[in-house]
């Protein structure tokens, strides 16, 4: 095939999302939606059926609610059709166990995961710097997912108020599946905690959760999600070494703070600020953020001796959620038309279903047990 005729299944935030990024694809001839529920004018072809956008496309991308995605993704493989599935892979991992029999059986077909944080500019950065040992030894790392899910969790669809999304599942699997990507193994210990404070109509037992793990070595990590969160919606990294320290795109070695990533990667010119919906081009950011560093350089870094000062969260963070799902779509058609090799797979993600279904365990006896 020269080209990749591609099925969205399930047309709500991430569907829609999906059908962008498609679009973007020069390597996409066609695609075809298809949503149990009535999903207006958006752009593309829609099948009135599973069966018939089955019978149209050659892959599937599987962006039905979370404990839908197993029996999505068992549906393209037996009709053979190449398969990206959003992330979590599967609600659990009895499902991502009993889904290894359905790929082995289908070898020919390409099987994907959306786990695109590893492929934001700045985070890949924190990959590169680790594996060249320009940060020396790390020995503490955070990665925090912060939403206010009130008004999204009802924009397409209400599911998550009618079924209730785990947050660990469906959030802390970003941040979980970088910190073992960048690290490279599973923690050998971890603990989390659960709160319901906020947002009481969330179906889910818990709107927040924080989550302390240890990785060999003494490395440790901390990550934290909610569905409810008074600020702006905030993607972090953090990486403490024993020569440097690396924070959203800026490392702070030698005593001086520098720029080392980006905000766009390779693809579109254009960001929103994480404070406000206007849109900047990129020489703006870019001049910005320049002389913003000059200034923290010359400035704040002495002022950050005197206890009274510190190291604030800046404005902007260098994370390009765009850009980053943009690097899977782009992937999984290139896998599927033989060109390159798949980057997120099953081992990968069932990893990630696995460490997301002991922390929830966990969480949800100390929520349990909890006199708070």
């Amino acid at each position: 095939m020269e080209k990749l005729r591609v099925g969205v299944v399930g047309v709500g935030g991430a569907g829609r999302a999906h059908i962008s990024r498609l679009r973007r694809n020069r390597d996409v001839s066609e695609i075809v939606a298809f949503d149990v529920k009535p999903v207006g004018e958006i752009g593309v072809a829609v099948a009135a059926s599973l069966d018939e956008l089955l019978a149209r496309v050659d892959a599937i991308s599987v962006c039905t609610p979370d404990h839908e995605h197993f029996d999505g993704i068992v549906r393209g493989l037996e009709a053979g059709k190449h398969v990206l599935v959003e992330k979590p892979m599967v609600a659990n991992h009895e499902e991502a166990l009993r889904l290894k029999p359905h790929l082995d059986a289908h070898p020919q077909l390409v099987f994907g995961v959306h786990h695109q944080m590893r492929y934001s500019p700045a985070f890949a950065k924190a990959r590169q710097l680790l594996t060249a040992g320009t940060l020396g030894k790390p020995f503490y790392l955070e990665a925090n997912y912060w939403h206010d899910m009130r008004e999204r969790s009802t924009r397409f669809d209400d599911w998550r108020m009618e079924h209730g999304q785990s947050l660990l599942f469906g959030h802390a699997c970003h941040s979980f599946d970088l910190l073992m990507w960048l690290l490279g193994e599973a923690p050998v210990v971890h603990k989390t905690y659960l709160s319901k404070r906020g947002f009481p109509e969330y179906k889910a037992a818990y709107t927040s959760a924080t989550t302390m793990l240890k990785f060999r070595g003494g490395i440790c990590a901390k990550t934290h999600v909610n569905s409810f969160c008074i600020f702006p919606q905030v993607n972090n990294l953090v990486i403490l070494a024993d020569e440097a320290s690396y924070i959203d795109g800026l490392l702070f070695k030698n005593g001086r703070f520098e720029q080392v990533s980006d905000f766009f990667g390779d693809g579109p010119k254009e960001i929103a600020l994480n404070i406000t919906d206007i849109r900047l081009p990129n020489w703006a950011v870019s001049l910005g953020f320049g002389l913003y560093l000059k200034a923290f350089n010359a400035v704040f870094t002495r002022l950050m001796k005197h206890p009274d000062f510190g190291f604030r969260q800046y404005p902007l963070t260098v994370y390009n959620h765009d850009r980053a799902c943009q690097v899977i779509i782009d992937n999984f058609v290139g896998a599927a038309l033989s060109r390159e090799e798949i980057l997120v797979g099953y081992e990968d993600a069932t990893r990630v279903i696995k460490l997301c279904e002991e922390t929830e365990a966990d969480g949800l006896a100390e929520l349990a047990s909890s006199v708070v």
